[in-house]
Order: C-alpha cells, then sequence, then structure tokens
C-alpha cells in the first residue's frame, strides 16, 4: 500500500480520523497493511510485541484467561478500533489474545518508533494518548461487565425457595 493510500486510510478510520493531515502522514511513515484470515490469532496474551494495529475491515475477539474458565472473550473490534494497544507501553506484553472472528485488513504501526514519535511532537502524543487512554477505558470497562456477568449468582442460587 502506498504512503498517500495509508493516509487516506488513516483519515477514514475511528481511531485516526480527526487527526491533521500532517499527523497522519507521520503515522504512515512507519505503518504498513496487513492481513489475516479467519480464526488466526494475530497475538496471544502475554506476547511482547512492536506492533499495534488499527483495523480497517473484519473482526477480532479479545480473549483473556480466566482460572478455571479457560480463555473467556471480552470484547469484539472492528473497523475502526485499535488492537494491540498496550505494545505502546513497557514491557509490552499483550493483555488480551487477539483472534479474527472476520478476516480482517489493518494497518499496523511500529509501537516504538511511535512512541518516539509522540515524545518528540508533543501535539501528536497528546492527541495519541487521549485516544488509547479512552480505548483503554472501554477495555477496562467491558472486562468489568464480563467478569460480573460470570460471577454473577444464577437467580436460582439467589431466590428464597419460592
Amino acid at each position: 500500500m502506498s504512503h498517500e493510500a495509508l493516509i487516506k486510510a488513516l483519515q477514514s478510520l475511528e481511531f485516526t480520523k480527526d487527526l491533521k493531515h500532517e499527523h497522519l502522514a507521520t503515522l504512515a511513515a512507519i505503518a504498513s497493511h496487513v492481513s489475516f484470515s479467519e480464526d488466526a490469532t494475530v497475538f496471544s496474551e502475554e506476547d511482547v510485541s512492536e506492533l499495534v494495529y488499527v483495523i480497517e475491515k473484519g473482526k477480532v475477539v479479545l480473549l483473556t484467561k480466566v482460572p478455571g474458565h479457560g480463555e473467556v472473550p471480552i470484547l469484539e473490534l472492528g473497523a475502526g478500533d485499535l488492537l494491540g494497544w498496550s505494545s505502546l507501553f513497557t514491557p509490552k506484553r499483550k493483555t488480551a489474545s487477539a483472534k479474527v472472528v472476520e478476516a480482517v485488513h489493518a494497518i499496523a504501526i511500529n509501537a516504538t518508533k511511535l512512541r518516539e514519535l509522540c515524545r518528540t511532537d508533543t501535539e501528536l502524543g497528546y492527541n495519541i494518548l487521549w485516544r488509547v487512554a479512552n480505548v483503554i477505558s472501554d477495555r477496562l470497562r467491558a472486562a468489568r461487565t464480563m467478569l460480573l456477568d460470570m460471577f454473577e449468582p444464577s437467580r436460582e442460587d439467589t431466590s428464597l425457595g419460592a
């Protein structure tokens, strides 16, 4: 995918759509287009990775290991969503697994280079970190909801024998 095509793709995606053109061009310079087929594992929980993705098309389910329950789905991501945000922070270890449920086309961004850009271009850094903070907040909320659903007592357990 050409540099201009990457800029255009980034402009159209929820995570990056409102960034200045110069910032989109900077991101495109450290990005590439990637694809994953259905049932592919993009990464596994605890993996260390240098890539963060913005999904262009397709769907990915995030899974987390819960003792006694195996891998449990937390959230489904689709077009415009950020995938693999933990690569932006030391130790760059993935906090969940990501499995493709519908073939994915995404933009892969080198997290190490993005961290450096965020340090040197404070406006870009501010914008990216606020967006990432919102993503983390949404993911924590989804994980909390999943856990509450999983461990909610059944109605039979809470009835008074009626």
